[in-house]
């Protein structure tokens, strides 16, 4: 009989790993730069938030940011520094890129690849570049996951 590694124990202690990366993460990104992030909130490690005005960085309780998203909290061709908030139970897809001044809803799903250059509304879905409102009146559970509906 041949020996099988157990897998399921490598596989455990790495997700326990990147736990821990992940809660050092949100840790120096509330302690040490001051951004309002959610202790619940969820985010890839590629995900990249603004460091130029880190304050401005907002986002709400469940959320998850997929990887390769950016929130932006300045522009500087035009000299402009503003706050930037993420809603509550939202999700950001892969890809996209959240601009400065832009209000993101609760309960919203922002599609990969999308460039948001205006607020979203509570309750809907946002793709495209610019990112536009493909859907309205959705609710969504922990970390913007979809609740099906009937209607």
């Amino acid at each position: 009989m041949r020996y099988k590694p157990n897998y399921g124990l490598f596989k455990r202690l790495l997700l326990k790993f990147r736990d821990a990366l992940m809660f050092g993460r949100l840790l120096i990104y509330q302690k040490i730069f001051g951004m309002d992030i959610s202790s619940s909130c969820r985010f890839s490690l590629s995900t990249k938030l603004d460091l130029t005005n880190p304050k401005g960085i907002h986002i709400g309780d469940e959320t998850y940011l997929a990887f390769g998203v950016v929130v932006f909290t300045h522009d500087m061709s035009r000299a402009f520094h503003s706050d930037t908030y993420i809603g509550a139970r939202c999700f950001v897809g892969a890809n996209a890129i959240i601009m400065p001044g832009v209000r993101v809803g609760n309960h919203c799903v922002i599609g990969s690849g999308s460039v948001v250059t205006k607020d979203v509304p509570d309750n809907c879905i946002a793709a495209g570049n610019p990112a536009q409102i493909i859907k309205t009146d959705i609710m969504t559970k922990r970390f913007g996951m979809i609740v099906n509906d009937l209607n």
